[in-house]
This record gives C-alpha cells, structure tokens and sequence, in this order.
C-alpha cells in the first residue's frame, strides 16, 4: 500500500518520500504525514499545549476540600 503525506502530498517510496510519483492503475493508498511535515505538525501541538497550559491558574482551597481547582482564564 502506498502512503500518501496528508499535507503535502509527498508519496513514500521505500525509506524515501518523492514529489512526484507515477500511480499504478487500481494501486491501493493511504494517507499519514511525512517525516517532514510530522515535525512542523508536532511542533505546533506542543506550542499550542503550552499556550494553553499557560492560561490555567489554580484557585486556593475553600477549605472545604483539599484538592486544587484549576480554572482556564
């Protein structure tokens, strides 16, 4: 099966990834990410994980309960 980058459109051949690729007729694909765009997508996760990690406070007990609350700003 051939896979297909899902952002650039890279084909996977072997342990390479081609811009151009000539498909057989009926040929069977699936899509994923290359290594390449993997990197940028998995960097913008991250960013975006921290960003959001950072708008969290922690309010002080009630004195009710012992646990902490957090609450998105």
């Amino acid at each position: 099966m051939t896979k297909i980058c899902c952002v650039c459109q890279r084909v996977e051949n072997g342990s390479h990834w081609k811009e151009e690729y000539e498909f057989a007729e009926n040929e069977r694909v699936t899509h994923g990410y290359c290594p390449l765009c993997f990197d940028v997508i998995m960097a913008e996760l991250m960013e975006s994980r921290d960003d959001l990690a950072s708008d969290v406070r922690v309010l002080p007990s009630s004195g009710q309960d012992s646990s902490q609350q957090a609450l998105c700003a």
